[in-house]
């Protein structure tokens, strides 16, 4: 069920607006633009922009495939994520951390609280530190082993692994572990490494904005293969992503290579060859 509307509305009937999905290019390939924003006084209320649209659909089709009873979160911010798991998966119990060092981080983590205990969901935000109290946490407020677990907290290769480790420990062996912003901050290597120690299947998904990056056990979990698929672009398809990008900055001498095709293709009919395909 498509839940965008309300988590807007949680907010703004709150005082706060939002800005979300809005077009990079409309703002000089600003590559935070599409990213939520949450605003108060004309200003934005902190550095921790949240998921993207395009994220909080691919969520949704994720979760409806894995239905999971105890949502994890590392990294909280203003509470769009958790917030937004909690309405995905009504079912869940959703227990979130954040260190409180971003901008006005702590007064989201009450805020997150409010709002949960105002609109009758099931979460808890807790001021904590990963990797250290990730265990303690999940002792004291999840009642069991996670089953999903969303990992966003600080943007390092380092911090992802031993963030990762510290929620295995006390996962079950059908968690699904999603990592933010794996692409949009170069944490191949470390998302790489987890997916090396644990075995599990996944991938860095290129269709989801932050090209995020996801771990998961498809023996126990196989109805999640196809929302991988579909949020998996090919190298192939990609390749002419990157070409279309790459005529539009350099226009005049795409032009020039299109148009020297098209006579290299009309001397080739001339010749009985069939045309060779446009660049």
């Amino acid at each position: 069920m498509p839940i965008l509307n309300r988590l807007v509305d949680v907010y703004e009937k709150r005082g706060f607006e939002i800005a979300t999905g809005l077009n990079a290019s409309h703002f000089d390939d600003f590559t935070a633009a599409p990213f939520t924003w949450l605003m108060r006084d004309g200003r934005s209320f902190t550095n921790g922009l949240g998921i993207t649209i395009g994220e909080v659909y691919f969520l949704e089709c994720l979760l409806a495939d894995l239905a999971p009873l105890r949502i994890f979160v590392i990294g909280n911010s203003f509470g769009w994520s958790t917030l937004a798991l909690a309405l995905l998966a009504p079912q869940a119990k959703v227990v979130a951390i954040d260190a409180g060092f971003d901008e006005n981080s702590l007064e989201g983590i009450s805020l997150t609280n409010r709002i949960a205990s105002e609109e009758g969901l099931d979460v808890t935000v807790v001021e904590a530190t990963a990797p250290q109290d990730v265990a303690a946490v999940i002792a004291e407020h999840l009642d069991g082993a996670v089953d999903f677990a969303l990992i966003d907290g600080k943007h390092t290769n380092e911090q992802i692994v031993l963030d990762f480790d510290a929620v295995r420990a006390c996962a079950a062996p059908h968690c699904a572990y999603l990592f933010h912003d794996v692409f949009e901050f170069s944490l191949q290597q470390g998302f790489s490494q987890n997916q090396d120690t644990s075995g599990l299947s996944g991938g860095i998904l290129r269709g989801t904005t932050s090209g995020m990056g996801l771990l998961y056990d498809v023996s126990r979990t196989p109805a999640v293969a196809q929302t991988v698929a579909t949020f998996t672009i090919s190298e192939s398809a990609m390749a002419v992503v990157r070409q279309g990008a790459w005529n539009r900055r350099h226009r005049t001498i795409a032009k020039y290579r299109k148009s020297l095709a098209k006579r290299r293709n009309t001397l080739r009919g001339w010749l009985g060859k069939s045309p060779l395909p446009l660049p």
